[in-house]
């Protein structure tokens, strides 16, 4: 592979299912990751990670009221699809996670960091008699997406909970105190701002 798939590949391999498309003409091979205007610090980071990879091929741009990071390169193409696994197109309502990702443990584990990064959040809520009770969610439309992370989860020690929302998507939820720290331990995040508030919770319920 011209490429090193290593935990942080794993990561953008999560990135991608979760904010990402690949898609070509077979004249053009662009790979594509949109982000919110507020998460610039963490789109910062995935850019420069991508341009040291892919070298001069990447672009980074605001576009329409998103940021976007676009990599047209045949033989980065090449490696996601064949190399990797994913599937042409948006990725959204029916692939799962590629089996290479599935093969390793270091690489599941950055997998479900990059898709928490880009479709998940964490939150506290005020329970029947427990307060700031610690949630981790991940959503999306992808049901076998969701599936495969809950069962990668439970090989890890998670309890988790999986649901359909009124909106037609899906979560996957882990709550609590030590699953929290679990999550920060084992899974972790690469996005600052959740980072951040990963900790903040953490030290709210020491």
């Amino acid at each position: 592979m011209p490429y090193l798939l290593d935990d942080r590949m794993g990561e953008l391999c999560g990135i991608i299912s979760g904010d990402g498309n690949i898609w070509t003409n077979y004249r053009k091979y662009e790979i594509t990751i949109t982000g919110n205007p507020k998460d610039g610090e963490y789109m910062d980071s995935v850019a420069a990670y991508l341009k040291e990879v892919v070298k001069p091929k990447v672009y980074y741009r605001i576009r329409g009221r998103g940021l976007r990071v676009s990599i047209y390169s045949k033989a980065f193409f090449v490696f996601l699809t064949k190399g990797v696994g994913f599937g042409i197109g948006v990725k959204k309502n029916t692939a799962g996670i590629p089996q290479r990702i599935m093969e390793e443990e270091i690489l599941r584990r950055g997998f479900i960091r990059g898709l928490f990064d880009t479709d998940g959040s964490i939150f506290t809520s005020d329970k029947k008699g427990v307060h700031n009770y610690p949630t981790i969610e991940i959503t999306n439309e992808n049901l076998l997406l969701l599936e495969q992370v809950r069962e990668i989860l439970g090989w890890n020690g998670f309890r988790t909970t999986i649901r359909k929302s009124n909106k037609g998507t899906y979560k996957v939820a882990i709550h609590g105190k030590r699953m929290i720290r679990r999550w920060s331990g084992i899974i972790g995040s690469s996005h600052p701002r959740k980072q951040r508030k990963m900790e903040s919770i953490i030290k709210s319920i020491d």
